[in-house]
């Protein structure tokens, strides 16, 4: 999953008030029945930036209007003070959301067909996620009881078959949505170092699809630099060159660095909640933690997250038992650009002088990386 994690788009770009009778003009006209005081952000989202186009503190009814200015397809988000998204893909169209903020994912949307598909594709993705999330379950409970090896095999088979059929599921939307922002949203999903050729050949039908702009361009060149630095890290963070130090806090607010794991081999995870290439990889280095933690291993898990509590829910319910570190800064992690990350999930193996041995191992190569070294 690459920035957003892996969500590769480019919004508009001169966004101002606008009136009905503009023909490059949006809006999105809300009504939330339940609705907490706080500030609501109409924003834009790009490869670089998220960008504050309008907001609006709604009055006690939970009604609101925002406004913008564009001039072709983009992709959008509603933000809510207390850390809840709605995703849009808009085209100079006027958007109309009924929703219950007690019943929020149910939200009802019209005026905008690219709008309306996100909505069905991300009910798509959170019915895979929690399916995911039990199979984690299964197969933690599985983990602890002797004699289940069959049942393991058996639990491990229909969790790769069913990642496999959600991204079976994004590539079909992705290859015939009519929309641009939606098709591009949908690919964020996917892994390049995993589904390189598909995506690759993604990028080239681009413009056959949606035609020039700017909105393509970006993604098409965003994924030409992600591709040419696949396989070396941007700076000098290379194999059997030293990890660079950083010490960052803890979800309990105390700082930890990396270099207090020294003696140890450590696997430096880059990840986040928000990433499902990096929640579908998460079972593979929970086994290999359990395999090899009492062999002088760790995992540092370092999250690309800004949301506090979206960051620890999911370490809970992932079952990521080890040390966990975050700036909550997203994309603007300094962590992460010193180790030239540019996408997730990313991971560095360090050996015990903290020098690299590996970086982003996948899979069953974690486990297999960690027995031909740890003796």
């Amino acid at each position: 999953m690459k920035k957003i994690g892996y969500c590769l788009a480019l919004g508009l770009a001169a966004l101002a008030a606008c009136t009905s009778k503009d023909k490059n003009s949006f809006s999105v006209d809300a009504k939330f029945a339940n609705l907490p005081t706080q500030k609501v952000y109409l924003e834009e989202i790009s490869t670089n930036e998220i960008k504050v186009i309008d907001s609006i503190r709604p009055n006690g009814t939970g009604a609101f209007v925002l406004e913008g200015r564009g001039g072709e397809p983009g992709l959008y988000r509603l933000r809510f003070e207390q850390e809840r998204y709605i995703m849009l893909a808009l085209d100079n169209e006027h958007v109309k959301i009924n929703a219950d903020w007690d019943n929020f994912d149910n939200y009802t949307i019209s005026g905008s067909a690219g709008s309306e598909s996100m909505k069905g594709f991300i009910d798509v993705m959170r019915s895979h996620l929690r399916d995911v999330q039990t199979m984690y379950v299964i197969l933690d409970s599985l983990q602890v009881k002797p004699g289940k090896d069959s049942l393991m095999a058996e639990a491990k088979k229909e969790m790769a078959d069913m990642n496999q059929g959600f991204v079976k599921y994004v590539e079909s939307y992705a290859d015939t949505t009519k929309s641009l922002p939606c098709a591009l949203f949908a690919v964020g999903m996917l892994n390049p170092e995993v589904e390189g050729a598909y995506l690759e050949k993604f990028a080239r039908n681009l413009d056959k699809r949606f035609g020039s702009s700017k909105m393509a361009t970006a993604f098409v060149e965003r994924y030409n630099k992600l591709t040419s630095t696949t396989d070396v890290p941007e700076n000098s963070v290379v194999i059997g060159g030293p990890a660079p130090d950083f010490t960052l806090a803890t979800p309990e607010g105390k700082q930890l660095s990396l270099s207090s794991f020294k003696g140890k081999y450590v696997l430096v995870d880059f990840w986040a909640s928000w990433c499902a290439p990096c929640r579908r990889e998460n079972p593979n280095v929970v086994q290999a933690f359990a395999k090899f933690k009492d062999k002088n291993f760790t995992v540092l898990g370092v999250s690309l997250d800004t949301d506090k509590k979206k960051w620890t829910d999911a370490i809970s319910a992932d079952a990521l038992t080890w040390n966990h570190v975050s700036e909550l800064q997203g994309w603007q992690t300094k962590v992460a650009r010193i180790y030239g990350v540019q996408s997730i999930p990313a991971n560095f193996l360090l050996d015990p002088e903290g020098k690299v041995i590996a970086f982003n191992l996948r899979g069953a190569e974690i486990e297999a990386k960690l027995a031909e070294v740890i003796k």
